[in-house]
């Protein structure tokens, strides 16, 4: 009998009810050492502490077994909102998740359900690179197929995953079963990892810093706008970090963090000299996944609501990092839901923006695009040609054009119609917004405006 076998054997067991308090909803009893084993039962777990020699015997070849866990997380945030209806509603999504996980694990990965929104998986034959991938599917696919069936969820739950590789030595001991124990391993691992996340994102958050980057009409030649720009050059070595060991829903999490923080500093900036009467507009931007997730998106909208009227005329939003193929009634409503707040939004477009003419246009002031993501230059021409031109001149939209760091690309831009361009090649970002007056790139001709 392998490792394996003896865990599945032990995770087959019919569960207990669990004391009051207890963490476990369908746990494995612990096996007593006077109890006899029935032929065809399945074997009890040795009490004498030979746990590491038995799997040196079993598996002399491993030293190691590979574990992960899931859990369902967001089912609380709308049990108001839907009544006597959320406790039914939420036993079917656990018995979504807890069926979908079985059809996607083979036979000789080992499931144990701990409570009605945690399961955990011992993985058989993977590496821990592979099981990450095969942990993030099934994550994926699961949340998928609970917002398919069950839509009222689809703004809040998630489905969080963890990995990690557990050392055979680490499962002995004679307290509860081997599942048991590797159960407990697999909480502190992920207690741990969370505690370098947190640590990681404070660090993170600590070190960011908002510039501001000049947005030239080259038709008039002057700047009556800027952009914020996050500057990470103080934490780019953290942020690489906090990419490789956090998951998707804390990477949101902290994104919408940022954005906050993007928003706040620029209100200072504008309580600082706005008093002198002399500051352009700033375009603040905030990501679609801050916006897309309910909870990111009411603190972002309070703190967004909470912004002196005085300073209205001075904020412009700009929505990024929006899906080359978005839902577009969420996006819609998205949209108008923002533009409630603070109108005049632009709307960065990646890739071909077909969805574009589904957009309510009413809605926004502008559409923009990073020059420096490449797909808009044609090498044989001077000219960028973003598919959202004619949709902007159409509906009289402003256009912005992020990016332009080389002389090529800023010379592009203009000839190709921008009405604001923005980039190292137009200026340097800076930390104070700079104020409305006449600029004349120094990789232009100094002309004067009429």
């Amino acid at each position: 009998m392998t490792v394996f076998s003896l865990i599945k054997t032990l995770f087959k067991k019919e569960p207990v009810q669990p004391r009051p308090n207890s963490e476990r909803v369908n746990a494995t009893p612990e096996a007593s050492p006077q109890s006899p084993t029935e032929p065809g039962s399945p074997s009890l777990l040795p009490q004498d502490g030979g746990l590491a020699q038995l799997i040196d015997q079993q598996m002399p070849s491993s030293t190691s077994v590979m574990a992960g866990s899931f859990e369902l997380v967001g089912l609380d945030e709308i049990k108001e909102a839907l009544g006597s209806r959320w406790s039914g509603l939420t036993a079917r999504a656990s018995a979504l998740a807890q069926e979908g996980i079985r059809r996607r694990i083979s036979e000789s990965d080992v499931l144990q359900v701990l409570s009605d929104t945690e399961f955990a998986i011992c993985f058989s034959n993977l590496t821990k690179a592979a099981a990450v991938e095969r942990a993030k599917q099934i994550s994926r696919e699961i949340k998928q197929e609970i917002i398919a069936e069950l839509p009222e969820f689809s703004s809040s739950v998630t489905v969080k995953q963890y990995v990690a590789e557990i050392e055979l030595n680490d499962l002995a001991g004679d307290t509860g079963s081997l599942a048991d124990r590797l159960v407990m391993s697999l909480r502190r691992m992920r207690l741990e990892a969370d505690r370098a996340v947190h640590n990681y994102r404070r660090l993170l958050l600590k070190d960011f810093q908002l510039l501001f980057a000049p947005l030239w009409d080259p038709e008039r030649a002057i700047v009556n706008l800027n952009r914020c720009v996050l500057d990470l050059s103080l934490g780019c070595t953290t942020l690489s970090q906090f990419q490789a060991i956090a998951d998707p829903d804390q990477m949101v999490d902290t994104l919408a963090d940022m954005d906050c923080l993007a928003l706040t500093r620029a209100l200072e900036v504008l309580h600082r000299f706005g008093r002198a009467g002399n500051v352009a507009a700033i375009l603040v931007p905030v990501g679609y996944q801050t916006l897309a997730r309910s909870q990111t998106r009411r603190e972002y909208l309070k703190l967004l609501s909470s912004v002196p009227e005085v300073y209205t005329p001075f904020v412009k939003l700009e929505v990024t990092n929006v899906p080359t193929r978005p839902n577009i009634e969420q996006l819609n409503n998205l949209l108008f839901t923002l533009c409630a707040v603070r109108p005049d939004l632009t709307l960065q477009v990646n890739g071909s923006g077909d969805y574009l003419a589904a957009v309510d246009s009413k809605l926004l002031w502008g559409l923009s695009c990073n020059l420096s993501m490449g797909q808009l230059r044609d090498p044989t021409q001077r000219a960028v040609s973003p598919p959202f031109m004619e949709f902007a001149k159409r509906n009289n939209l402003r256009t912005l054009a992020h990016g332009a760091n080389t002389i090529g690309l800023a010379l592009a831009a203009v000839d190709s119609g921008f009405t604001y361009v923005s980039g190292t090649a137009i200026h340097l970002s800076q930390d104070t917004p700079h104020p409305p007056s006449r600029l004349y790139p120094l990789t232009f001709p100094k002309r004067i405006s009429g």
